[in-house]
């Protein structure tokens, strides 16, 4: 049924998290030809791109089973703000048993998010062997299809090290950088769990003389990560993980890797296929800006009452970075300098 539907190029938004993206995805969600899909491939974390070929029922499994690391947070309410299940005494599912699907991707949709999960659990567990990215795709379909829409755009957290496998999992896809200052990002980082811990992984890998950034260790693509995620969530203390302080400089440090890895791809990709969002800007000119990404998406979709409506959605907020002490401020401005320069901010740390 669904291959005989036409869709229009489907779009990725990418970003380093915590720099409005999940902002962008809300805004997608208000067009009445655009699906938004938020979160799928964070959701997953360490199982998001590992496999060659599989079934479907696997592939159901993955997208059914929540990883020990969000179990762990979720049993110790430690909550991101891009968890949308709504839990209580008529949920389904206990907090560690919320199907990665529904942790945000489908309650971003639609209300009704255990009915299509249902729905699509059925038509997924019936496919038979294929590649990745073959599953992935007709999950998207099936959800654009599903509610009556044109085109999917998938936007997930911390992305942007998955340009190249993206650009090849979905040769037809086009890619919107969202991006912000790194000294308010890293600030916004600092207060998220799922940053939180990636720091702290990161930080120990770096000690340990090995790249973070590199395909082989990157979280989603690296064959090991699963196995460690679960001997480090067997034993997770969460008292002992909340008391843990970790300096601001070394989120700073992250968002830079991210930016200089994840541009370096993005400028690999013909232009046309890329179009840079800056924060900022979007919060103070967000007509125009918007205007810029729904042409990108197609100037069929443009849309006057969706763009007064999504601009709506924009709430300006000064920076935060400058409210900080004078040392801390040039700590986090050399972290972040690399990252500031590659992206224009030029790195003022004054």
């Amino acid at each position: 049924m669904i291959k005989n539907i036409e869709f229009a190029d489907p779009v990725l938004i990418v970003s380093t998290g915590r720099c409005g993206s999940t902002m962008l995805s809300n805004m997608v969600n208000l067009h009445p030809d655009l699906l938004s899909i938020s979160e799928f491939f964070t959701s997953l974390t360490s199982r998001a791109f590992l496999g060659r070929k599989l079934t479907g029922k696997a592939v159901f499994h993955r997208l059914n089973t929540l990883s020990p690391g969000a179990k762990a947070l979720h049993r110790n309410n430690l909550w991101v703000d891009e968890f949308l299940y709504p839990l209580g005494p008529d949920a389904r599912f206990l907090p560690d048993e919320v199907p990665p699907i529904l942790c945000s991707t489908l309650p971003h949709i639609t209300e009704h998010h255990e009915r299509t999960w249902d729905e699509l659990a059925i038509v997924l567990r019936a496919r038979g062997k294929a590649q990745l990215a073959a599953h992935y795709r007709f999950v998207f379909e099936w959800l654009t299809h599903r509610f009556g829409k044109r085109v999917w755009i998938e936007r997930s957290g911390a992305s942007l090290l998955f340009v190249p496998l993206l650009a090849s999992m979905f040769p037809d896809a086009r890619f919107v950088h969202i991006y912000r200052d790194g000294r308010d990002t890293a600030m916004s980082m600092a207060r998220h769990h799922f940053f939180r811990l990636r720091v702290q992984a990161e930080e120990l890998m770096l000690k340990a003389g090995i790249n973070p950034c590199a395909p082989f260790h990157l979280l989603g693509t690296s064959p090991y990560a699963p196995w460690f995620e679960w001997l480090r969530f067997q034993f997770f203390s969460a008292a002992k993980y909340q008391h843990t302080e970790i300096e601001l400089p070394a989120f700073g440090r992250f968002w830079s890797r991210l930016i200089e890895y994840g541009t370096r791809y993005l400028n690999a990709l013909p232009p046309e296929r890329v179009l840079s969002l800056r924060y900022e800007t979007v919060l103070s000119a967000p007509d125009h800006e918007l205007g810029r990404f729904i042409r990108f998406v197609g100037p069929e979709f443009e849309n006057s009452q969706w763009q007064h409506a999504a601009s709506a959605l924009v709430q300006t907020t000064p920076p935060r970075w400058p409210r900080l002490d004078a040392e801390t401020q040039i700590q986090l401005g050399i972290a972040c300098e690399p990252g500031l320069t590659r992206l224009g901010y030029h790195g003022d740390h004054n």
